[in-house]
């Protein structure tokens, strides 16, 4: 099989590593950091064009390179996908007639004439949909654990669902009944994350929904209103959770960032957090872009994160559905950071408030090769070769780690040539590999019987960067 392989980076690419000292989030103040600053570094989508204080922010979630992306709410309860419903539940969800209640103008999206794409289907009735929350009772549920498989599987933060399009609230909020509250549950499951995520040593963060398919507010004509509303939900979880790390919002890039009143917004945000890290859902670059159910392209100019599901779905749909294998998970864990990226992987709980067994059974798997070769993942950059079916590369230092995914028939991986002087290898798992360095590249194997399951690790040390940074 052949492969291309780029060039090394620009020059330009040599900003990347600008940042020098890592960044306490305690350091990062609305003084040090003002505001202007702050919506300057949200506008820019290049690393290089943010200030330093704008890139240092990043510095543990670019180190961490692998977290748990949660979506889960009353839907659940009808194994159906989250929020859909709401937009062609006007009638036996047969036909997806459209609910027009947002308003067709808004933005000029006409979001009620979205695809009705093969994965939200099917539709449930209003009267099914809307009432589901009585119906919630996850008497399994328990934080702690979710909290524990995360870390057990060598993710580093968690993003939970906390106001999806639907509208409804994971927490108890003092700004709508359209919440926790009315469940029979009735327990604040943010609350109870956000504290099992401090106790753990995990960072926590916040996927909010800009779009509100339920409030009366939501729509042309009303937006300043349902603004006023979604910053005080803002305003509530930052106020009770100052563990949270991450605001993960949601809208497509045609909702301009005045449709939110950004600058209310993130003015808001920046004085109660302004160390917090934002995504590119809300009108403007942000800090991360997030390219959904795909590998994000090499790049090391600017910073993204994958997020991506087991089962094609974000919400649970019944054990009918089939889950990825440990191997396609633990590949595009690895393609993301040998592309300089994070991976957001997706848990879909079940209505009992427990994570489906086969998902668990994956992450258990990924953890177990994690503590193996997690110095090959953590606070690495990607590179310096774009990944590829075969393998992918990343760096600290002088080293780079080679991730063998699928080994060439001949069981020899080829790498191009490099300026820098092989010193020594290593076989993370132990053992030993067969390296060699000649003028036209090296050459790598490894003994089937001492490679690992998913992906075998080498590492090669140098007598200098290979990259310069």
């Amino acid at each position: 099989m052949a492969h291309c392989f780029p060039a090394f980076c620009s020059a330009a690419l040599l900003l990347a590593a600008a940042t020098g000292v890592r960044a306490n989030a305690a350091e990062i103040t609305a003084t040090n950091y003002d505001y202007d600053t702050f919506l300057a570094d949200q506008k820019a989508a290049k690393r290089a064009d943010k200030s330093e204080l704008g890139q240092r922010r990043l510095d543990w979630w670019r180190d961490a390179r692998f977290g748990m992306f949660i979506h889960w709410n009353p839907s659940s309860v009808a194994a159906c996908e989250i929020s859909w419903s709401k937009l062609f539940y006007d009638d036996t969800g047969e036909t997806l007639r459209p609910n027009p209640r947002p308003g067709p103008d808004l933005a000029r999206t006409n979001e009620w004439r979205e695809p009705w794409l093969d994965w939200f289907k099917p539709a449930v009735p209003r009267e099914v949909y809307d009432n589901l929350p009585k119906s919630f009772y996850p008497g399994m549920f328990d934080a702690g654990q979710i909290v524990a498989t995360a870390k057990s599987a060598g993710m580093k933060y968690i993003v939970q669902v906390v106001k999806h399009h639907d509208g409804f609230c994971m927490w108890k909020s003092r700004h709508t009944d359209f919440d926790m509250a009315a469940t029979p549950f009735n327990r604040d499951i943010v609350g109870e994350m956000a504290r099992a995520c401090a106790k753990a040593g995990l960072k926590y963060g916040i996927y909010y929904s800009q779009r509100d398919w339920h409030h009366p507010d939501y729509g042309t004509g009303r937006m300043a209103k349902y603004n006023e509303y979604m910053r005080n939900q803002i305003r509530e979880l930052l106020t009770r959770h100052p563990n949270i790390s991450i605001i993960w919002f949601d809208a497509h890039d045609n909702y301009p960032f005045e449709l939110w009143a950004g600058d209310k917004l993130y003015r808001m945000i920046h004085e109660l957090r302004p160390d917090v890290i934002i995504n590119d859902r809300c009108g403007l670059p942000g800090d991360f872009s997030t390219p959904e159910q795909h590998i994000g392209d090499y790049n090391l100019e600017r910073d993204w994160e994958s997020n991506m599901t087991f089962t094609g779905f974000w919400a649970w749909h019944g054990f009918q559905t089939k889950v990825i294998s440990y191997e396609e998970c633990l590949h595009r864990l690895i393609q993301c950071a040998g592309g300089n990226g994070n991976l957001l992987m997706n848990i879909a709980p079940m209505p009992t408030g427990q994570i489906d067994p086969r998902e668990v059974d994956r992450l258990k798997r990924i953890g177990g090769w994690m503590r193996i070769n997690g110095e090959a993942v953590y606070g690495t950059k990607g590179g310096p070769f774009k990944p590829n079916e075969v393998f992918a590369t990343t760096r600290k230092g002088n080293t780079i780690y080679v991730h063998v995914m699928n080994w060439p028939e001949n069981g020899t991986v080829r790498l191009p040539a490099v300026a820098a002087k092989l010193t020594a290898s290593r076989l993370l798992n132990g053992g030993n590999a067969g390296v060699k360095q000649t003028a036209e590249g090296i050459e790598i194997s490894v003994p089937p019987g001492q490679r690992l399951p998913g992906a075998t690790v080498v590492a090669l040390e140098f007598d200098q960067s290979v990259m310069g940074f």
